[in-house]
Order: structure tokens, then sequence, then C-alpha cells
């Protein structure tokens, strides 16, 4: 049977396999070491997609999808060093990655139709590692991540996402150039007239931010991707689509 996996780069993961076994030592390592290691280089290579689901992933590496959740886990643990990525830089291939449309379809099904009313969105997030980065986001705006169902969908509010996207500096600071961008989105609602009634040149931004979470918070209630996917877009402007 051949092998689904492909090596992109396979002399820099040689070399990296081969100084990490030699440094402390041949047969330093153990076993348990060694699967980690050798993992955690798979997806430095990209031979395993970071983004790719535990399913997919076990079904390539023939373990189960448990299995691969605790690689993922043990092995950035051990080897983080292997995979350096700034704060910022992680954090926005993360919400890249988790909040397109695909993924909160599937997120929403582990997620009570209470929990959508009261503007919580499911978020869906299968590697350990980023979970724990995203988590750490939340819980540094005041907020707390809420599981309900599924361990690897949290369900945050939409005012929580837009308290992240300006302590991170992603938001689009002046005020007027969000309001018109929220009156193509929703021209009839109630929340971008009322924005618009005031002096454009003049708004505050927390008269947008007021807007785009109540605006936020019905999308979620609604189930109305269209204008939840221009909103979130709005909040973070580097979400792909």
């Amino acid at each position: 049977m051949q092998n689904p996996i492909e090596l992109k780069n396979p002399a820099a993961f040689a070399d990296e396999f081969l100084r990490l076994t030699l440094l402390q030592g041949f047969q330093s390592l153990t076993k348990r070491d060694l699967e980690l290691l050798i993992f955690v280089l798979l997806e430095r290579d990209g031979a395993i997609g970071r983004d790719e689901g535990n399913a997919a992933v076990a079904a390539k590496l023939r373990v189960t999808p448990a299995k691969v959740k605790a690689l993922r886990r043990d092995g950035y643990a051990r080897w983080r060093a292997l995979v350096p990525e700034d704060d910022d830089t992680a954090l926005r291939r993360i919400v890249a990655n988790v909040l397109t449309e695909a993924n909160l379809r599937s997120g929403a099904k582990h997620v009570s139709e209470r929990s959508r009313k009261d503007g919580f969105l499911a978020v869906r997030i299968e590697h350990p590692d980023d979970a724990q980065r995203f988590d750490q986001a939340i819980l540094d705006v005041g907020a707390l991540p809420v599981y309900e169902r599924n361990r690897e969908v949290v369900a945050v509010r939409f005012d929580t996402l837009l308290k992240i996207a300006e302590k991170w500096g992603y938001l689009q600071p002046d005020a007027g150039k969000i309001a018109k961008e929220l009156k193509k989105l929703a021209p009839a609602s109630e929340e971008v007239a009322d924005l618009l009634k005031k002096d454009i040149t003049k708004l505050r931004w927390e008269d947008a931010r007021n807007a785009l979470n109540s605006l936020g918070a019905k999308a979620i209630a609604s189930t109305a991707e269209g204008g939840l996917k221009g909103l979130l877009k709005i909040v973070f402007p580097f979400i792909p689509g």
C-alpha cells in the first residue's frame, strides 16, 4: 500500500531528525520522544497539515483520532521549540481557519440552540495546541471559553471575538469606515440606520462596536451565514473568501 504522506522537504526533515537524535547521544531519546519528534517534524514539513482534522490525519497514519490528538498535544509540549511561531501569526492562522463557513457549520452541530440565541458562536478547533492558544486569547480579554457537547468545540460570544480583534489591532480604527461597511451588509437594519443618523465624521468607536455586536448576535441567533461571514470579515479582515 502506497504511503499517503509525502515529505515536502525530505532533506530538511532528515537533517533535523538526525541532529536531534544525536544531540544528547544515540539512543538517548525514548521511543515516545521519537514518536513525538517524528510527528512534529511531519507537521512542520507540511506533510501533515496543521489544520487537517484528527480523523483525516489518523487515516494517513493508520491510528485512531484519539491517538492523533494525543500526538498533537504531547508533541508540542515536548518539541514546541521546533515550530517557532509568534503569537500574532499563530492567532491570525487559527482565526482564519476556524471562522470559515464550513468549520462554523460543523461546530454548530455541537452547541445548543439556547447558546446560539444568546449570541454564542460555535468554533471547532481539533488541534490541541491551537485550541490552547485560542482559549488563552479568550481569557486575555476577560471572557471564558464555554464547552458544551464536544471538547473540540468552544462557544464564544461575538462580542468576545470583537474584543480579541480590538486587542490585537485587527480592526479598522475609523468608525466612519466601519459604518460604511456595515451599510453594505445590512442597509435596512435598525442598528445601521441609527449609526448613520450621526455625523459620520464624528462617530465614536463605541457606536461602531455596539452596532457590530448587535448585528453579530442577531446573525448568530438567526443562523444567517452570509451576513455573519460579512461581519466576521470586518472584524478579522484577513479571513479568506
